[in-house]
């Protein structure tokens, strides 16, 4: 009995370890009006980049100029070669470029931007596979700010933009890159790159998107990603967050693909 029961568990765990590695190479982008009545799982099975326009203020949290601007938060920065502390008014107020907070952990708890990705979860947007979301990373882009190429591993990414200007996304499927040189873009800028950096980076085939405050989307598993400041006046706000089943969290520790930002 022991034996057959251990039989199950490895062919479960295989079965789910095929389906994480299967990737997508079909290109193209789900959008949909938030709707509570909407069946989010079943557009989530199609394991598309979904983008869902005009959210309720639950999914994208307090985390604006407004709400934040006079937070004494205390907040970590590293510039310069040396690390140093002060408030988040304070940081906020530095003139631009200027680091991100090397504690955005802690940010992310004191916002409460764990109840908005909670709150979406417990509106329907989620698949029983998954498990309980962890706290969001909160980010304020200027507008030379940038997240590097990176190729994602939990089973969708979520990118909410809350406040301020756009962002830009750089989104392209895992076939859309050839596999023993994507290395070559992971931690770099897509849209500064040339082909005297990257010779082959004119065969890539991938979409930018626009991402206005008030909007999300998902990317799924295996997909590559790159943020920036979306162009025009002012900071861009906005939070990522993690979807992850226990076969794509594994691979997130396994895989780690840091961001890289300037």
């Amino acid at each position: 009995m022991t034996l057959e029961l251990l039989f199950l568990v490895f062919l479960v765990a295989a079965l789910c370890t095929f389906a994480y590695r299967g990737a997508v190479h079909e290109f193209q982008i789900l959008q949909k009006d938030y709707d509570e009545e909407q069946n989010w799982s079943e557009l989530l099975s199609e394991e598309l980049p979904l983008v869902i326009r005009r959210l309720p203020k639950a999914w994208i949290g307090a985390w604006s100029e407004k709400a934040t601007g006079k937070k004494t938060w205390q907040v970590q920065v590293k510039q310069d070669g040396r690390r140093f502390k002060t408030t988040w008014a304070n940081w906020l107020a530095t003139k631009d470029p200027k680091p991100q907070p090397e504690n955005s952990a802690e940010i992310s708890q004191v916002a409460r931007l764990g109840h908005a990705i909670s709150n979406m979860t417990a509106d329907g947007l989620r698949r029983w596979s998954w498990l309980p979301p962890g706290n969001p990373k909160p980010s304020v882009f200027s507008a030379k700010d940038f997240y590097g190429v990176e190729k994602l591993s939990a089973e969708f990414t979520v990118v909410v933009a809350t406040d301020g200007a756009p962002l830009d996304l750089w989104i392209a499927h895992e076939g859309a890159i050839p596999a023993n040189v994507s290395e070559d873009l992971v931690g770099k800028d897509p849209w500064a790159l040339t082909t005297e950096d990257v010779p082959w980076i004119g065969e890539v085939k991938y979409v930018e998107m626009r991402l206005r405050p008030g909007n999300v989307v998902l990317v799924p598993k295996h997909w590559w990603l790159a943020i920036r400041h979306g162009g025009g006046e002012g900071t861009a706000w906005f939070w990522q967050g993690e979807f992850q089943t226990p076969i794509s969290w594994v691979a997130s520790k396994l895989r780690p693909h840091s961001k890289t930002e300037i």
